[in-house]
């Protein structure tokens, strides 16, 4: 079933009169992860990814778009704080704030107020992501690529930033900051 099919079902929704649209007003889709099943996901300092999913533990070099480890052995819950929020990851000596199935919510507002994440529970499992500036008032309901809008979803702005994620089950589609 499509979103515009699950909108036309409930004429009372609000979100039937709202188009999905690619990103403007500074930000833009930057690039897609095909990393199904995630579990957990964090940033760090300098932007890269930490990414566990069901294969393996990976570090993402989001500057040059590509992994930079992998590590299908470890058992990543001996690195994983007893709350579940916080990841040790002593190849890079940085203790990494995680959300996903196992974590918190991501970071959803940025430290100026100026821009907030949410993902918007429509009807039985759909979800829409959406931006919003705070000072602008204005909204974006937008599209996934090559994610589907069904099963659980996860966002978060990265530590500096220049970047946020939509991650799903079926990966993790990145947006950057145009500068």
């Amino acid at each position: 079933m499509k979103i515009k099919d699950v909108l036309q079902t409930r004429l009372d929704s609000e979100f039937l009169y709202e188009e999905l649209v690619e990103l403007n007003e500074g930000w833009s889709f930057y690039t897609l992860l095909k990393l199904n099943s995630s579990i957990l996901i964090g940033w760090l300092a300098n932007d890269d990814l930490l990414i566990v999913n069901g294969d393996g533990i990976f570090l993402y070099d989001i500057e040059n778009k590509n992994i930079t480890m992998e590590d299908y052995e470890s058992n990543f819950k001996k690195n994983l704080s007893a709350d579940n929020l916080k990841y040790s990851l002593k190849e890079r000596n940085e203790i990494v704030d995680v959300f996903g199935l196992r974590g918190g919510g991501g970071n959803l507002l940025t430290s100026d107020n100026e821009w907030k994440l949410e993902i918007n529970n429509i009807h039985n499992n759909f979800k829409i992501p959406r931006l919003m500036n705070y000072k602008t008032r204005k909204s974006w309901f937008f599209q996934l690529h090559e994610m589907s809008y069904e099963g659980y979803m996860y966002c978060g702005f990265s530590k500096t930033q220049k970047y946020f994620l939509i991650m799903g089950d079926q990966g993790i589609n990145i947006y950057k900051k145009d500068f």
